[in-house]
């Protein structure tokens, strides 16, 4: 019996197990980047940092300068890398709390050097069109290198690395990929030319880090496959092991009758009698409405489908003979298949799945 409305459990040791898988598949003096954004894929940034540090990992990845902020004050040291924009006049911050900026054009680095630099990691865009200096080919790598070149002459800001960021590593072909990591090679070739240091040089993702072995570098950046899922159908690793469980509680049993309503819209009608629970999980938790009548969840281990409208703060469930009580736990997801089927009946991706939970689900460590 739980006492909580909604709780995920996260395996630490399973996480544990996965950063340790990782740095197998990698050389030994390749560097690991913990992604922790979105607090920690929903995982909980502090503590999955905490965890890691204390296994070895020295790098942390964030996608703003808020989640950055949050994991110094909650204490954790190592070296952070933010992936996005950071507006120039944080500056002082960004030195003050020790973080690496992310640079992606010669004017940010202009202004991030007026308001007195920082350290900082170069993004260069070889085919994603997102972020980062433009090199989607050979073609460009005279001029990315010169905006480069520039900024390398400035004092105030420290180049410690240079990254590109695939756009299909988890594609059915390898084509894209290959073509992304040539141009990126081809920049970091001018650059040594022109005997411009920029530090660790990393471009693998998840998918990379699984599929292209030669493109480790000095450094990967491990995301969802350190929580224990694959990025697509085309990756594959079972020494993997998924970290996360979701659980809510059950609220209430009753039964109702042969035509009875179940919940906003009267769109589920009861076929016949039947006893139905009432779930302390809704959309304003993590549970998208879209999943109302289409998907099915655990009460002591037998199936209940769901069943009438999702709500803000609870759904119901179908129970059947299932024997259950107030109290008793219903488990929404427990395993990358369950987290699949999820993605798929929403049309996104396992990413979306575990980052829609809400900060009032508690997270529980074991």
């Amino acid at each position: 019996m739980t006492t909580q409305r909604v709780r995920v459990q996260i395996a630490s040791e399973n996480i544990l197990h996965n950063y340790r898988h990782i740095c197998s598949l990698v050389p030994a003096d390749c560097k690991v980047i913990a992604v922790v954004k979105a607090d920690a894929y929903g995982h909980g940034a502090v503590q999955v940092c905490k965890m890691l540090s204390g296994a070895g990992c020295a790098y942390f990845a964030v996608a703003c300068m808020e989640e950055a902020i949050h994991l110094r004050e909650n204490g954790i040291k190592g070296n952070i890398l933010i992936l996005g924009n950071t507006d120039p006049s944080y500056a002082p911050q960004l030195r003050e709390l020790d973080l690496i900026q992310t640079l992606d054009t010669l004017d940010y680095a202009e202004q991030l050097a007026q308001n007195g630099g920082a350290r900082v990691h170069l993004k260069v865009d070889t085919g994603m069109s997102r972020l980062g200096f433009y090199c989607h080919g050979e073609a460009d790598v005279p001029a990315a290198a010169e905006q480069i070149e520039k900024i390398a002459a400035m004092d105030s800001l420290r180049i410690e690395g240079i990254f590109t960021h695939f756009a299909d590593s988890d594609g059915e072909t390898e084509t894209f990929t290959l073509r992304q990591y040539a141009a990126f090679q081809a920049l970091l070739q001018e650059l040594k030319t022109r005997k411009i240091e920029v530090g660790l040089r990393h471009c693998c993702n998840s998918a990379g880090i699984l599929r292209f072995p030669q493109m480790h570098l000095d450094m990967v950046r491990a995301g969802l496959i350190l929580y224990g899922l694959m990025p697509s159908d085309t990756v594959s690793d079972p020494a993997f092991r998924p970290a996360m469980k979701l659980i809510a509680r059950v609220s209430a049993v009753n039964t109702i009758r042969k035509g009875d309503a179940v919940s906003y819209g009267c769109t589920y009608i009861a076929p016949k009698d039947m006893r139905v629970a009432t779930l302390s999980i809704g959309y304003a938790d993590g549970l998208p409405r879209a999943l109302s009548g289409n998907l099915s969840v655990t009460i002591n281990e037998r199936t209940a489908p769901l069943i009438g409208r999702i709500c803000m703060d609870l759904c119901m469930a179908d129970v059947g003979d299932i024997p259950c009580r107030a109290g008793d736990e219903a488990v929404i997801f427990d395993s990358p298949e369950k987290i699949a089927e999820i993605a798929s009946k929403l049309g996104t991706i396992n990413y979306e799945v575990i980052c829609l939970l809400k900060k009032r689900v508690a997270i529980e460590y074991c």
